[in-house]
């Protein structure tokens, strides 16, 4: 059974070329932000996911998004 963060690593690498933030990664995913933020902390430098300001390519919003560097 796969955990949260491996989820959220498949959901990412997935989808490597669109840019998501928090709000709209937790509703893909059926979580709080919080829970996506956390989450993003613990894999982010390991697993190759880049935290920037940007874009998020499904709300449109300008803020902090997260995506996969590589798959």
């Amino acid at each position: 059974m796969q955990n949260f963060q491996d989820k959220l690593t498949l959901l990412l690498r997935a989808y490597r070329t669109i840019r998501f933030c928090d709000a709209c990664l937790a509703l893909k995913m059926g979580a709080f932000p919080r829970e996506i933020r956390e989450a993003v902390a613990v894999i982010g430098d390991r697993y190759g996911f880049q935290v920037t300001p940007g874009k998020c390519s499904e709300c449109l919003q300008e803020q902090m998004v997260v995506r996969a560097l590589a798959a």
